[in-house]
């Protein structure tokens, strides 16, 4: 039995765990509170604080696994190879997830072939050069602009954009059923674990205003889209969910475009989350040609 105490990740963490998520430099979603505390029930979440970093676990189809040590670049390694002797202290195979390129080759070189090292393409994150979603300039995008230029001049005087507020959020819920039901009608898959994420985010706003924004666009009085977004980086947003009306022509490209004007007109990047594989999905990301990837991977051992 280990000694090592490990702490609900709840609301109440985030005071404690924002400053060891402040000393990372990663580009993937899953590093930020907002993301861990939306997913908490799925994965079970748990955390450890020492000195210089924290470590989460979470479980998985019933296996225990962590993630990347909330640690700045210098301590990185070190909480790595805490997290390995817990492992062994639970005497539980190592099982890594989310893990970046340069851990891979960290454990590879210290660890070696006593581990294998697996790919995840599902769970790369598409990143955006965030002038180009704000402008929409070029060939490539005449598209989207087109789309876009319809919903402005169909709906001239009918809409307006604005950031929204928890009076709002019952009007997220009664788009959240809508957009669920035309998803079932159309035979798409419906994940009810996002619907629990979202009003983790709801029903906590109080203490994520500061960092999370959620934003909106009412179409003859009704909300029609909502997106729900923050800064994981000094220069990156981060957009978490988001859900529109497919029935109106623009509205996914205008709420895209709008939040980042609106809200994000001075990061460089932009950080649309991953594809879970999911085709319709892939195809979309992809429309909107991403710059890199922030490429994720799980290490297992043998």
């Amino acid at each position: 039995m280990s000694k090592i105490e490990f702490k609900n990740l709840d609301i109440e963490s985030l005071d404690r765990l924002q400053p060891f998520f402040d000393m990372t430099d990663y580009e993937a979603c899953d590093y930020c509170f907002a993301t861990m505390f939306m997913w908490r029930d799925t994965y079970k979440t748990k955390y450890h604080i020492e000195d210089d970093f924290a470590i989460v676990f979470g479980e998985y189809e019933g296996e225990i696994f962590s993630v990347l040590p909330l640690a700045s670049r210098e301590n990185v390694k070190k909480a790595i190879d805490f997290a390995m002797n817990y492992f062994e202290e639970i005497e539980s195979k190592v099982y890594l997830r989310g893990i970046n390129k340069e851990m891979v080759d960290y454990v590879h070189s210290n660890y070696g072939d006593k581990f294998e090292y697996i790919e995840e393409r599902d769970l790369f994150d598409y990143i955006y050069d965030a002038e180009s979603l704000r402008t929409l300039a070029g060939r490539k995008n005449q598209k989207k602009r087109n789309h876009i230029n319809y919903f402005l001049k169909e709906y001239e005087g009918r809409f307006e954009s604005r950031l929204l507020d928890i009076a709002d959020f019952d009007d997220c819920r009664a788009l959240l059923d809508r957009w669920k039901v035309q998803k079932e009608d159309s035979d798409a898959d419906v994940d009810d674990g996002e619907y629990v994420a979202i009003e983790k985010i709801f029903n906590n706003y109080d203490k994520l205003r500061d960092r999370v924004k959620v934003f909106g666009i009412y179409v003859d009085g009704a909300l029609e889209a909502f997106s729900i977004g923050e800064k994981l980086k000094p220069n990156m947003a981060l957009i978490h969910i988001e859900k529109a009306n497919p029935e109106i022509r623009g509205l996914y490209p205008y709420i895209n475009q709008k939040f980042l004007v609106d809200e994000f007109p001075d990061v460089e990047f932009v950080n649309r989350e991953e594809d879970l594989g999911i085709e319709g999905l892939r195809k979309a990301k992809l429309s909107y040609h991403p710059v890199r990837f922030a490429e994720k991977y799980t290490v297992r051992e043998k």
